[in-house]
C-alpha cells in the first residue's frame, strides 16, 4: 500500500498552508488537478502532516522532509550502498537498498524519495562509462538504466531477436519479467523458445508443424510486458 507519492514540494506546501482540513474537493479546486490526482496529494498531506508541524515557509518543510528521509528512510545510508557498488539510482535499486536496511517501501513511495531529493538538490547522480560489446550487455545496462520499461521499447530499438537476450537474461536473474514468472518452471532449460511443448497463457502462440503434425508452443512476450532492473546488492 502507497502512503506517499511524487507529487511537487512546492504544491503539497501549498495545501498544507491554504487547506487547514483538505478535502480532495477542496484540494482540485486548490490546484486544478483531478480528483484522483487530489486525492494523492490529501494522503501526501496527512502522512506529512503525522510527521512535521505546519510549515511557515517552503524551506521549512524541505528542511523537515530532509530529516524524515534521513533518519526515517536512512537514505544517506541507502543511496551510499548504491554508490559503493555503482548501482545507479531508481525507484526499484532504491527500493532494494531500503530492503537490505529492513525498511520496506512501495516503488511509488521510493520514486517519490528519489524525486524529493532531487527537487531539495540532496543528491548528484553521475554516470559511469560503460562497455557494452554484445546485445546481450547492451540490453542489461539499458533496462538497469531506466530501472523498468516495456518489452516494445527493446524491440523498438534492438528487434524481435531482443526476445531470446531478455529470455537468458530473466531465466539467470539479471532482470524481472512478471509475465514470465508463473511459467518459470516450464521454461526452465527450454532450448528452444519457437518449439515449446503445448503451453497455455497470454505469454504463449500454438502452431501446427504441417510436416511433423507435432503442434508446439512459441513464447511470444507482450509489448505491454514489464522489463525490470534486478539487482543482488549483497553479490554486486
Amino acid at each position: 500500500m502507497t502512503s506517499f507519492y511524487p507529487l511537487p514540494l512546492n504544491k503539497l506546501y501549498k495545501v498544507m498552508v491554504r487547506a487547514k482540513d483538505p478535502t480532495p474537493e477542496k484540494i482540485s479546486e486548490l490546484l486544478k488537478v483531478t480528483r484522483r490526482t487530489a486525492v494523492k496529494y490529501l494522503n501526501t498531506v496527512k502522512w506529512l502532516r503525522e510527521r512535521l508541524d505546519s510549515p511557515p515557509t517552503l524551506e521549512s518543510l524541505q528542511e523537515g522532509l530532509k530529516n524524515v528521509l534521513f533518519k526515517e528512510f536512512r537514505v544517506k545510508e541507502a543511496v551510499g550502498l548504491l554508490s559503493e557498488r555503482g548501482v545507479p539510482l531508481t525507484p526499484q535499486s532504491l527500493r532494494q537498498a531500503l530492503l537490505l536496511l529492513g525498511i520496506k517501501v512501495s516503488l511509488t513511495e521510493a520514486k517519490a524519495i528519489i524525486e524529493w531529493m532531487r527537487q531539495m538538490d540532496l543528491v548528484r547522480e553521475r554516470r559511469v562509462p560503460l562497455i557494452t560489446e554484445d546485445l546481450e550487455s547492451r540490453v542489461l545496462e539499458l533496462v538497469r538504466e531506466k530501472g523498468s520499461l516495456t518489452y516494445g521499447t527493446l524491440v523498438k530499438r534492438y528487434g524481435e531477436k531482443v526476445r531470446d537476450v531478455v529470455f537468458t537474461l530473466w531465466s539467470e536473474g539479471s532482470i524481472r519479467v512478471p509475465a514470465l514468472e508463473s511459467h518459470r518452471e516450464k521454461l526452465t532449460g527450454a532450448k528452444d523458445l519457437d518449439k515449446l511443448p503445448p503451453m497455455k497463457g497470454k505469454v504463449f502462440a500454438t502452431w501446427h508443424d504441417r510436416i511433423s503434425g507435432q503442434t508446439y508452443s512459441q513464447l511470444v512476450i507482450p509489448a505491454r510486458a514489464r522489463i525490470e532492473a534486478r539487482w543482488d546488492l549483497n553479490a554486486v
